[in-house]
């Protein structure tokens, strides 16, 4: 919607130009990205023991330290844990679920064999590097 400017001296041209009506739309619907970005988040957050941390009302320290000063990354017992290690394991179980999802990922290869082998076989090897990586975590954080 447009209005035109008064005008109010007869001997001079008026430019002739329009001023459009500045609106301002809400959107009817959230976005899908937004949608995928925030269910995202939740389950990293609660992978990364966010939820254990709240319920478990412990102070949470970002890094701990040895008896002669030297950085923990993980705590020495499985009751607690440090904020960089949940954030770890989080990451570490998120790029597990990526890995995962490299086996749907090469369906989309049906006709194309060699293709989907190979998507096949590096998404087995990222699951079994990320499977290692998790286990070597849990056996530090246990002392076996």
């Amino acid at each position: 919607m447009t209005k035109r400017l008064p005008w109010i001296l007869p001997g001079i041209r008026r430019p002739k130009f329009n001023l459009h009506q500045v609106t301002f739309r809400i959107p009817t619907e959230i976005p899908q990205s937004v949608w995928y970005f925030i269910v995202y988040g939740i389950i990293f957050y609660i992978f990364s023991g966010g939820a254990y941390d709240i319920v478990n009302k412990d102070y949470i320290a970002p890094l701990g330290s040895g008896s002669q000063g030297q950085p923990l990354f993980v705590y020495p017992a499985t009751q607690a844990q440090f904020l960089i290690e949940g954030i770890v394991a989080g990451f570490i179980i998120a790029f597990a679920a990526l890995s995962l999802y490299l086996f749907d990922y090469a369906t989309r290869f049906t006709f194309d064999v060699n293709t989907a082998q190979k998507i096949e076989v590096i998404a087995s090897i990222f699951v079994l590097i990320w499977y290692v990586v998790i286990v070597l975590l849990y056996k530090k954080k246990t002392g076996g």
